[in-house]
């Protein structure tokens, strides 16, 4: 049955591929006078070894049937001629066959046993020097040292693949790192939440009242809940309580749980105020932005008066022949004449529009030639992505980065650009802003000088950043800003039954008859079983047109799990659609030259980011290692094997890594099975992605259900912060004073970090 653990022993007969990247292999070892092909992370094993390992049967499409390894040990039976090809080998230098065979033949099979604990007994062998006994005893010991190593994490209950990556991190000094503190594999190793590191704690023999236990629950609860619900606080009783759900041990007091809140305040990790317990660095982070805003909105030194804004915008309505409507001459004149401004506005609002007219506006206003280096010098747009700024610059002509770029993010993972070394920019346009979160933003606004003018372009309807904070309406809400709102369609955008299907969402009310024309939007009946089917008839349909898979349609999905999940959707639409036989195979990942890739994170080194979608053109080899040579936004990268944890087919993504992004054409599965994430803002932010056709496949009562619902409140405190003269009291909008969050966002999924699984 597939993954049922079995046990299996055999002597290693070769190699199929080893990288010195990362520990993970694959290996030819004969069980029985069977050659069967084993994969997983382990050291080096020795040829003609016997070695008992631990795992499971499954089919890969490239290697066929293999043995995926989860635990190994070295087998205490070996065959003579197992044991003369080992000991030599070239990992004994000078041993040659006739030395090993009188080893073998005068110690006996259990030859390695014995000479480790009595070195002296190689005296016995003849033709052995004792520098040649020495060479023996030290690549035995080496050997075996690493090897017990992983023998005894894997004693842990760890998978082989946790065990390759605790190795690679720490080294020879993995046992004693995690036998100090099993918990800073939270902070250092993906894919080690707190229920993982817990039972290897207890394994250890760990106290359920060790202070590191209780700290180390009260951060990981503290930190998954902010990160995976936006939130920037929890108040006490939420970080109590659900640090007891997380615990859900009767032997733990309540006096434990608030002895380490007590200990992580005073070590400063966390911060306290009225009751709201923070993570320091997103404390740190809403009080830079209020403080940064707040002095910049002061400076208002070298504002534009609004009538020298309305001159400049009457020259550059005449001579570029451009006749702006009055809502959109009234946000370029009072984002020009403001320090600090807001223009939000769902699609077919004209914010692209409005931005260009800005910059011309700024341009004659200052009297610069839009065209020259001082322009640009003084001059800055950017946004949240390479997709969002590339579409910034395709509808302004200004070029537009990503924030990170324009920060300077470096190879040591910090940014070149801050208090310190701020940007140049008098002007800074930011477009996107719903996706920017506290952290970004502080580093963003910390980087600008006092005389700097911010235009801050989004909609907020749209899902807040995936991280913590939700800045866009914050700055909002907290009226110290100019705000225009636009709400009018634009003549060349008002027939689209696109922009009239996102303003249903927004009133939580669909007239379905919208889909009867088939002309933009279409709407096809699926339960969750069927939703592959249906997908697979749609793309059938869509490339028998001359359709591109790759450019021309791009699938958005809610959930990554499940039977209709972004997985699932991947793994099918890989196998039917792709046909290469050019592949690399991690595990239980496969890509293929041809595939469309999302990247997960950002990559400094690359100079790719979380979000950028790319082509896999070649798969190539270089000084033994694999590389893939991906196409991002036609830049050809050679991405390394070893970051593939990094990489995922990208046929289907969820649809909060789909913000700041467009698409021709967009399928959205909506049914019964997404219902814990289905909500109105996921709803409108997906349809909005497409420019030409959205079909929506599923279910009716879905789709209702999910404008029923409340979209979620997030916890933060910028709003109230940035009004510094106000007495009130913070007033925290609280659904539940106990988080509902079972499983505290551990999925038992490699390189995947928790922002990819807040929708």
């Amino acid at each position: 049955m597939d993954n049922e653990l079995i046990k299996i022993s055999g002597e290693i007969k070769n190699y199929i591929y080893e990288t010195t990247e990362s520990m993970y292999k694959v290996v030819k070892i004969i069980s029985d006078d069977e050659e069967i092909t084993i994969t997983g992370a382990f050291p080096h094993l020795d040829e003609g070894l016997v070695y008992d390992f631990l795992g499971y049967y499954k089919e890969n499409p490239k290697y066929g049937k293999q043995f995926f390894v989860q635990s190994y040990s070295k087998s205490e039976s070996y065959s003579i001629d197992g044991l003369i090809s080992y000991l030599s080998s070239e990992r004994f230098y000078g041993i040659g066959e006739r030395i090993a065979t009188n080893i073998v033949n005068t110690l006996g099979t259990g030859c390695i046993d014995i000479i480790l604990k009595n070195p002296e007994r190689l005296e016995e062998i003849k033709g052995i020097t004792k520098a040649k006994a020495q060479i023996i005893y030290d690549s035995l010991s080496r050997g075996q040292a690493e090897e017990q190593i992983f023998i005894k994490l894997y004693s842990y209950g760890l998978s082989s693949k946790m065990v390759g990556r605790l190795y690679e991190k720490y080294g020879t000094k993995t046992l004693n790192i995690i036998e100090e503190n099993p918990y800073i594999l939270i902070r250092d190793i993906e894919g080690f939440g707190f229920k993982r590191c817990d039972n290897l704690a207890l394994n250890l023999g760990f106290k359920k009242n060790d202070i590191r236990r209780l700290k180390a629950s009260v951060n990981f609860t503290l930190s998954n809940i902010c990160y995976n619900y936006g939130f920037t606080f929890l108040t006490y009783k939420q970080l109590y309580n659900s640090t007891i759900k997380l615990l859900n041990d009767p032997d733990i007091l309540g006096s434990d749980i608030d002895l380490a809140i007590q200990e992580l305040l005073a070590d400063g990790g966390l911060v306290s105020e009225d009751e709201r317990i923070y993570d320091y660095a997103l404390y740190k982070a809403e009080n830079i932005v209020k403080d940064r805003l707040l002095k910049i909105n002061k400076n208002t030194n070298n504002v534009l008066k609004r009538d020298d804004v309305a001159l400049a915008l009457d020259y550059v309505e005449e001579n570029l022949n451009i006749i702006y409507t009055p809502m959109q001459k009234e946000a370029i004149i009072s984002s020009l004449s403001n320090k600090i401004s807001i223009i939000t506005g769902g699609p077919g609002t004209g914010k692209s529009t409005v931005i260009k007219g800005i910059l011309n506006t700024y341009a004659k206003a200052h009297k610069l030639d839009i065209t020259s280096d001082e322009f640009k010098y003084k001059v800055m747009m950017a946004a949240p992505t390479g997709r969002a700024a590339k579409r910034m610059t395709e509808a302004t002509g200004f070029y537009a980065t990503t924030i990170h770029k324009t920060l300077g993010y470096s190879l040591d993972g910090e940014f070149q650009h801050n208090a310190l070394s701020p940007l140049t920019a008098n002007l800074l346009i930011i477009d996107e802003v719903s996706m920017v979160d506290i952290l970004l933003a502080k580093n963003l606004f910390d980087s600008l000088l006092s005389n700097c003018q911010i235009i801050l372009v989004g909609d907020s309807n749209q899902l807040p950043a995936v991280g913590p904070g939700n800045v866009l309406l914050d700055l909002i809400n907290s009226n110290i800003f100019k705000t225009i709102k636009l709400n009018q369609i634009m003549r060349q955008a008002e027939g689209s039954d696109i922009i009239k299907l996102s303003n249903m969402i927004l009133q939580k009310r669909i007239d379905y008859r919208i889909f009867s024309a088939k002309k933009e939007v279409f709407y096809y009946p699926y339960d969750s079983k069927g939703i592959i089917d249906g997908i697979i008839k749609i793309l059938d349909n869509y490339l028998a047109k001359g359709g591109d898979l790759f450019n021309g349609i791009q699938i958005l999905v809610p959930m990554y799990n499940g039977v209709a999940g972004i997985d699932e959707i991947n793994r099918v639409v890989q196998e039917k659609y792709n046909p290469s036989e050019k592949m690399i195979v991690r595990d239980d990942k496969i890509f293929k030259v041809n595939d469309k890739v999302l990247q997960l994170k950002n990559d400094r080194d690359l100079d790719i980011m979380n979000g950028d979608i790319g082509k896999i053109i070649d798969i190539v080899k270089d000084n033994e290692k694999d590389y893939l040579l991906i196409n991002f936004d036609d830049r050809v990268l050679k991405y390394p094997a070893s970051n593939l944890d990094s990489l995922q087919l990208a046929y289907a993504i969820s649809i909060h890594k789909s913000q700041g992004s467009e698409f021709q054409n967009v399928i959205m599965p909506i049914v019964k099975s997404y219902n814990i994430m289905l909500k109105p803002k996921l709803i409108y932010t997906g349809i909005t992605r497409a420019k030409s056709k959205v079909i929506i496949l599923g279910q009716v009562e879905a789709l209702d259900y999910a404008l029923s619902q409340m979209d979620d409140t997030r916890q933060t405190t910028l709003a109230v912060r940035l009004n510094e003269d106000s007495n009130k009291k913070i007033v925290e909008k609280i659904l539940d004073p106990e988080i509902p969050f079972d499983d505290f966002g551990e999925y038992d999924m490699e390189g995947i970090t928790p922002y990819t699984f807040m929708d």
